[in-house]
C-alpha cells in the first residue's frame, strides 16, 4: 500500500480535518529528529532549517534505509524538506485540493513567492519518498532541486 491518502472528495475531507494535527506535530518531530542525529542546537531546525541540509545530506548519503524504518524515515525527511522549502523559497503547507492535480489530497509546500521556482507546489513526502528509494550514493540537494528549482 501506498504511504499517501487515497484521492477522493472523502480523502480530502479527512485530510483537512486532519491538516492542523499535522502542522502541529512536525515541528516537534524533527526537533527530536535532529536531536537524535546529535546535531548542535537541533530546536534551529525550526526556523532555520537550510543550517542542516549539508549535515543531512552528507549524514545519510550513503545510508541503508531498511523496508522497517522506511515510513518513519520517509515522514522526517518529507517534514524536513516541506520546511526547507517553505523557509528558502517562501512558501506554506496547504492541503491540495484540486481534483485535476497529481497531489490532490496530499499536504504538499506551495504558494512560494521566490523567483526561480519552476512549480506551483511540491509534494515533500513524495520527494522523501523518491529520496529514500534512491540507491546509495544519494543527494539530498539534488533531490531538492530538481523537482523546485531550474
Amino acid at each position: 500500500m501506498d504511504i499517501f491518502e487515497g484521492s477522493s472528495e472523502q480523502g480530502l475531507t479527512r485530510r483537512i480535518a486532519g491538516f492542523a494535527a499535522f502542522k502541529s506535530e512536525r515541528l516537534p518531530v524533527l526537533h527530536e529528529f535532529c536531536t537524535s542525529l546529535g546535531f548542535e542546537q537541533p530546536h534551529e531546525v525550526l526556523n532555520t532549517p537550510g543550517k542542516f541540509l549539508a549535515q543531512l545530506d552528507s549524514g545519510f548519503r550513503s545510508a541503508v534505509i531498511s523496508e522497517a524504518n522506511r515510513v518513519w524515515f520517509i515522514t522526517r525527511i518529507g517534514y524536513y524538506i516541506g520546511e526547507y522549502l517553505a523557509t528558502r523559497y517562501d512558501g506554506y503547507w496547504q492541503v491540495d485540493e484540486d481534483p485535476a492535480s497529481p497531489t490532490f489530497t496530499r499536504y504538499v509546500v506551495g504558494g512560494f513567492s521566490f523567483d526561480g521556482v519552476t512549480t506551483p507546489m511540491v509534494d515533500p513526502m513524495e520527494m522523501a519518498q523518491v529520496y529514500a528509494d534512491t540507491p546509495a550514493p544519494r543527494s539530498l540537494v539534488q533531490e531538492i532541486d530538481k523537482v523546485l528549482v531550474k
